[in-house]
């Protein structure tokens, strides 16, 4: 057996530009912390451009026939995946796929081939939805950007949300130009509906400026804030903006005192000059899963689903499996409060969320339409 052959996809993020490059970090990171690896892979990377056209499939099949990779990554849509499923069936060659976990999977893109390794967005929604009932109040307004509110995370919040007895009174979606919105209108619907919080999906430019408007807003620490985790990702929210009362809830924290989380930081501040973040997490725990899929004689099984049945592997968010979806799944998700701390932005920890339900509504959710965006969330 000769030195195992990697494929990368990766798409280009305006709002994520350095997310081929922090992927790769974590993902060779985790390779070269691996005591049972003697070589590390070769790693083959293309390009896929916004990740939501046959290049996808183009590009996976290239890398199996003229570079004879032995498994794939590829960060892409989940509207293609019925098609690289197949294609990766056809060759009887494994593929990982990454995404943040913004859409419910079903069984069109369940493949024993196939597994999904991602943040588990839409799960957390649901958990957010479930516990802003129960600790924030019944009546919700529900702020989204154009590009956030088109993947699953809203329904699931509103799931979650209503059946715990809340209720959503309005809806407020941003310009499709983020950089002409003034959000009078959200202002505007908090001033007539009077909501006991609002839940807020906007990630990292469109999110800074929601989070500098709501800052000099009346309603800054009067009304709360239970957030999608993206809104407060450390490495885009840089400075001070004065924000109050915001919680998010998400599968991981790097203010996690773990010892699996604390090494991962270590050594990635040991190996590379520039900041981790959430991006290359996923690139470290897909080099584990990796790693935990080669056999004793250094070979890769196609099916994933069969050389991870049953393992569970350590990871900085806690103990890591693969459900019956073939996606990757914790045991908690963590409840965190945004705060600063004089010299950076925190997400603390102030409680956890047995998050073991979720394999449940996901086959209860199954059927949800994979309709909106057809790129990978994020990938704007």
């Amino acid at each position: 057996m000769g030195r195992l052959k990697i494929g990368i996809l990766i798409p280009k993020s305006d709002m994520y530009p350095t997310l081929g490059m922090d992927l790769m970090n974590g993902l060779k990171l985790a390779f070269s912390k691996s005591e049972s690896i003697q070589e590390s892979p070769s790693f083959i990377v293309e390009n896929i451009g916004v990740a939501a056209d046959d290049q996808v499939l183009k590009s996976a099949e290239k890398l199996i026939l003229q570079e004879d990779v032995d498994l794939t990554l590829a960060f892409c849509g989940v509207l293609l995946l019925p098609q690289l499923a197949r294609l990766q069936e056809q060759y009887k060659r494994p593929l990982i796929h990454l995404d943040l976990g913004g859409r419910v999977y079903n069984k069109e893109h369940c493949n024993p081939y196939v597994l999904h390794h991602t943040l588990n967005l839409w799960q957390s929604s649901f958990a957010a939805g479930q516990h802003a009932a129960e600790h924030m109040g019944k009546k919700c307004l529900l702020a989204v950007s154009f590009y956030d509110g088109a993947y699953h995370m809203t329904e699931a919040f509103n799931l979650g949300f209503t059946s715990k007895g809340g209720n959503i009174t309005r809806f407020f979606v941003g310009n499709a130009d983020y950089k002409l919105e003034t959000f009078e209108g959200l202002f505007q619907g908090i001033q007539e509906e009077e909501p006991d919080f609002i839940f807020g999906i906007f990630s990292y430019k469109e999110g800074v400026k929601f989070l500098q408007a709501f800052a000099k807003s009346d309603y800054n620490g009067k009304i709360p804030i239970m957030a999608n985790p993206s809104l407060t990702d450390e490495a885009i929210a840089t400075e001070d903006y004065g924000i109050q009362k915001l919680e998010t809830i998400a599968s991981w924290s790097f203010d996690d005192g773990n010892p699996a989380m604390q090494e991962f930081i270590s050594n990635y501040k040991a190996q590379y000059d520039i900041p981790f973040n959430i991006i290359s997490l996923m690139g470290f725990e897909a080099g584990n899963t990796i790693v935990e899929s080669i056999s004793s004689e250094g070979t890769i099984m196609a099916r994933l689903e069969d050389a991870l049945n049953g393992k569970s592997i350590e990871s900085p968010r806690g103990l890591l499996r693969y459900n019956s979806f073939n996606e990757s799944q914790l045991d908690e998700f963590k409840i965190r409060k945004f705060e600063f701390n004089e010299v950076q932005y925190h997400n603390n920890i102030t409680g956890t969320i047995d998050s073991s339900f979720t394999e449940k509504l996901q086959e209860e959710l199954k059927d949800l339409p994979a309709n909106g965006w057809q790129n990978p969330y994020l990938c704007t």
